[in-house]
């Protein structure tokens, strides 16, 4: 069993590893290089999805492979209960994903965009924050009211409310606990580096970092208290610029 664990923890960390480094700024970086940056804006982020579903998929039935061993299994009516928390866990994931934009999400507008022949196409959000609305505010609505990182944090409750916990499982689900946890700090990087002062004014209002109610949000604050407190505002396209302009330049789930 020792074994089997081994093999779950690394076949786990390589697929985390190559979900991190294709949603790095450098990889984003090359792509420009290579195709440029009307076809990147487009075609990245479904090929980070579909790549995604591949090797999650391969992962899934490579573990299943692997012998395993029941470590718990927990009986109604707590195992009900459990269920229940996964299904909320499912919701609050959806609802972050409806928050962002589900087309933006999937990469199914950029898309769209490009096999329609549009000429600008913008780059997608950066990591899996909040998008920005038509003034360049973060949007910190829905979930993003109460974490920072919802869709990582709530990928947690659906792993470790199994009501059956085996050997193969408990491994995963630790492994992917660091990664989510880990990479929340490099997104959170990433975030303020591509947003600047508006995501700054968001870390400022209250949401906690991952864990929800941890804090509590600050009540709303009137048009004149939001604006940030430089000496002009960013517009939505120059809050996005430097995610391009960083790419374009060649150089953290």
């Amino acid at each position: 069993m020792r074994r089997t664990i081994f093999k779950v923890i690394a076949a786990t960390a390589l697929f985390a590893g190559l979900h991190s480094l294709l949603a790095s700024r450098r990889a984003k970086a090359v792509a420009v290089t290579l195709v440029g940056e009307r076809r990147r804006n487009a075609l990245y982020r479904p090929f980070y999805n579909a790549t995604a579903l591949i090797s999650v998929a391969a992962l899934a039935v490579y573990l299943f492979k692997l012998p395993d061993r029941t470590l718990y299994r927990v009986r109604r009516p707590l195992s009900e209960l459990m269920v229940v928390g996964q299904v909320i866990s499912l919701l609050c994931l959806a609802w972050g994903v409806r928050q962002i934009g589900f087309l933006q999400f999937s990469g199914v507008n950029n898309l769209g965009k490009f096999l329609a022949g549009g000429r600008y196409i913008a780059a997608e959000p950066e990591g899996q924050g909040p998008a920005l609305d038509a003034d360049g505010r973060i949007k910190d609505t829905g979930p993003f009211r109460w974490s920072r990182h919802p869709l990582n944090f709530w990928m947690l409750p659906l792993l470790w409310l199994m009501p059956r916990m085996t050997a193969k499982l408990a491994a995963f689900n630790v492994v992917v606990t660091i990664y989510l946890s880990v990479g929340s700090l490099h997104e959170e990087a990433r975030l303020r580096e591509a947003y600047g002062e508006a995501y700054a004014e968001y870390q400022g209002s209250g949401a906690s970092f991952f864990v929800p109610f941890t804090t509590f949000p600050a009540g709303k604050k009137s048009d004149a208290d939001a604006r940030p407190t430089v000496s002009r505002r960013a517009s939505h396209r120059e809050l996005a610029a430097p995610v391009i302009e960083y790419e374009a330049g060649g150089v953290g789930r």
